[in-house]
């Protein structure tokens, strides 16, 4: 009988702690789902990451393995920041980010809509990391990052907003000569 109950007792226990283990698991697998909710009504990326903190834009381009071949034009040689064209030598509205980009010397630039949806990007994949910062926008824009800027524009009764990455800080006059520089390729290609 002495036996009988101790096995008895035994698988009780056993049964005991397998029903507080799946307690403990089916808990963790609440709190894990609910972390995530609150991140997506708060409007941020459902990964756990510092708020301050962004991660780099890729390249978009691959470094090619060797050096491009040197260029015969029979135009001058380097022309001014400000003699750039930004739309007639280009192929599509990428090419004219591009020239953006490399007319002031930016890292990045990205178009969004209000809402955080990319209209155009000089680098693929950066939809989640527009949204974010779209959002931190309208939350007020504060931000660590000296090399980030919002520009807000208009183009026919929309409002856009222009993500910017440098590696410095731009003064109001190249604010200004990029804001007037996208208005002009907005009514170009779109």
């Amino acid at each position: 009988m002495a036996t009988e109950f101790e096995s008895l007792a035994i698988l009780l226990l056993q049964v005991l702690v397998l029903v507080c283990s799946l307690q403990v698991v089916l808990v963790m697998i609440v709190v894990y789902y609910l972390t995530r909710f609150q991140d997506l009504v708060r409007g941020t990326s459902a990964v756990r990451e510092p708020y301050a903190r962004t991660r780099p834009i890729p390249s978009p381009d691959p470094v090619p393995p060797h050096p491009p071949a040197p260029r015969t034009d029979t135009r001058s040689a380097a022309k001014p920041a400000y003699a750039v064209e930004i739309l007639e030598d280009r192929r599509d509205i990428r090419g004219s980010i591009q020239a953006i980009c490399d007319k002031f010397n930016l890292r990045d630039l990205v178009i969004t809509t209000k809402d955080g949806l990319v209209v155009v990007s000089r680098t693929p994949g950066v939809a989640e990391e527009a949204a974010r910062l779209t959002g931190m926008y309208r939350r007020g824009g504060r931000t660590d990052d000296k090399g980030l800027h919002f520009l807000p524009v208009m183009h026919r009764s929309d409002e856009l907003l222009v993500i910017l990455r440098a590696d410095r800080t731009l003064d109001d006059n190249e604010t200004k000569a990029i804001e007037k520089d996208m208005a002009q390729i907005l009514n170009w290609w779109l």
